[in-house]
């Protein structure tokens, strides 16, 4: 008689980091609660693999509240870290003041935010992050799953590789690729370390869409909607 296997169930949530604050259809408690009903075996969190078991005053330093909250939150499931945050850490703790002081990326970011010669430039992909506001602030996790704002991550990200490609910026779109392949590697490690079971998988709204179009793509993966 063949042996059956299980389906591995694998419910993907778009997270909103500090707007979860002041999103009333979208609170940490909705977040919290949806998590909750679904009752998962694991839970994968934007941490790095890394720091999975670090202190809440590390975490906290580091990292959205409710990446580090999941602990506390779903004691019940496993969590699981996928975070990638650059090859100069891997394997290492993030040092004090590695945001403020160390982060060539944070650094760019900032030089490019106050080049006033790419502010032009810049304003055709800020009106795409303009535009995803109003849900992102106020919308429903259906409002946002089910709308428009995986094609305005796109055509932001779109707008910035193509508005940085080959000048003193182009490292940050690089990087930003570079990080959703390996937040997507680390998930399907995850998922395929955990056939089977039911996984709820965490990440940031813009890191999302294309989360998902890769977890289409796995073997064997059943994509829930988490309502």
């Amino acid at each position: 008689m063949q042996k059956t296997h299980a389906q591995t169930k694998v419910y993907l949530m778009p997270t909103l980091h500090r707007m979860h604050a002041t999103n009333i259809q979208y609170s940490y408690d909705t977040l919290q609660a949806i998590i909750a009903r679904i009752n998962p075996d694991v839970v994968a969190v934007e941490l790095r693999p890394e720091d999975e078991n670090g202190d809440t005053a590390y975490l906290r330093q580091n990292y959205p509240y409710e990446m580090w909250m999941m602990r506390y939150w779903q004691p019940s499931a496993a969590i699981k870290g996928f975070d990638w945050l650059g090859k100069e850490l891997e394997g290492k703790r993030i040092p004090p003041r590695y945001w403020q002081e160390h982060s060539n990326i944070k650094a760019l970011q900032q030089l490019l935010a106050a080049d006033t010669a790419f502010s032009k430039k810049m304003e055709a992909c800020t009106l795409y992050n303009k535009q995803r506001m109003p849900v992102l602030q106020s919308g429903s996790i259906n409002d946002i799953i089910r709308g428009n704002d995986a094609l305005l991550v796109r055509a932001y990200y779109d707008c910035l590789t193509s508005q940085l490609r080959s000048t003193d910026y182009e490292a940050l779109p690089l990087f930003y690729t570079e990080r959703d392949r390996r937040l997507q590697q680390n998930v399907l490690q995850i998922i395929n370390n955990n056939s089977g079971k039911t996984i709820v998988i965490l990440t940031g709204v813009d890191h999302y869409t294309y989360m998902q179009e890769a977890l289409k793509k796995a073997a064997g993966v059943v994509l829930v909607q988490p309502l």
